[in-house]
């Protein structure tokens, strides 16, 4: 045994510098993650810029990758094995034909990775934002270097490719102002008092806890025809929970206060009419449009 060791002391030596180079890039890239934390969190860069979060990760992300990368070939390097060696040398001098190479290989992985700089960066979405891609609805979760994270309001989890963010329309509700409309469309006969119905909408809408003062809230007439009238409530909330919750709340009470008042809503019934063999039957004649008091209501936004 003493011999073994007295024969393979360098390359012993060697394989332990290596350990120990590969340690040391796993510590440098938990001690980088821990100076990022502790930075943000001091500076609260989280409150005082949302975008700053976003940006910081995809650095740490990025230098973590780089120094894994470098402390893998210098741990090669060390070793002093002559294939592990050539495999340290060719990391290092050919990584730019690698990453032509893997560019030509893996153009979707590649794509993903410079569109999650790009977001990172230009921001059309960050860390905590609430959006809507395609039909999907939900919470900025996390923005990785080939994937992006929305947390749903059913607690599911959608894993976009970021390319394919960076090649869809983006609604992004909290960007700028979280403020938005709930409405509401209530569909009324020619008869129903528009003055009254638009105090009793007002009435409900300020009343309500998630409403906010500001925009003024507003009911107008945004639709006539051979049946009835269409009145519209605009109230705004804090941000689109809020406002999906005020619209389902003013909707389900607006039909009950203008029920108890009597208004009358517009809805349109078929009537079948027993008509004799042979008959003619007039043109439109089983259509009631307008029945008074029949119930039934146009559905409104509200996020």
């Amino acid at each position: 045994m003493v011999d073994f060791l007295a024969e393979h002391r360098a390359t012993a030596i060697n394989v332990g510098i290596a350990v120990l180079v590969v340690i040391g890039a796993w510590l440098l890239i938990r001690l980088m993650r821990r100076a990022v934390d502790q930075f943000l969190t001091h500076r609260a860069l989280a409150e005082l810029d949302a975008g700053a979060r976003t940006r910081f990760r995809m650095i740490e992300r990025l230098a973590a990758a780089g120094i894994a990368f470098l402390g893998i070939g210098l741990a090669l390097y060390v070793v002093d094995v002559g294939i592990l060696r050539k495999i340290s040398v060719a990391m290092f001098a050919s990584a730019g034909l690698v990453g032509i190479a893997l560019g030509f290989a893996s153009q979707t992985t590649a794509a993903n990775l410079i569109s999650g700089v790009i977001i990172a960066f230009v921001q059309p979405l960050r860390l905590g934002d609430r959006v809507r891609v395609e039909d999907e609805y939900g919470q900025v979760e996390e923005i990785g270097l080939f994937y992006t994270s929305l947390k749903t309001w059913d607690n599911r989890r959608i894993v976009i490719p970021n390319q394919l963010l960076s090649n869809k329309v983006i609604k992004n509700y909290t960007i700028h102002d979280a403020r938005m409309a709930a409405g509401i469309v209530m569909r009324l006969d020619f008869t129903a008092d528009l003055d009254a119905v638009r105090s009793t909408l007002l009435e409900l809408a300020r009343a309500h806890p998630l409403f906010i003062p500001e925009p003024e809230p507003e009911v107008e007439v945004v639709d006539t025809d051979d049946s009835g009238v269409s009145v519209r409530l605009t109230a705004w909330a804090a941000d689109q929970p809020d406002a999906w919750k005020l619209g389902a709340a003013l909707r389900e009470q607006a039909l009950k206060a203008l029920a108890a008042q009597g208004v009358p809503i517009s809805a349109r019934r078929i009537r079948l009419i027993p008509v004799p063999s042979g008959a003619e039957v007039p043109s439109g004649a089983g259509e009631t449009p307008g029945a008074e008091g029949t119930p039934g209501a146009g559905g409104g936004g509200g996020g």
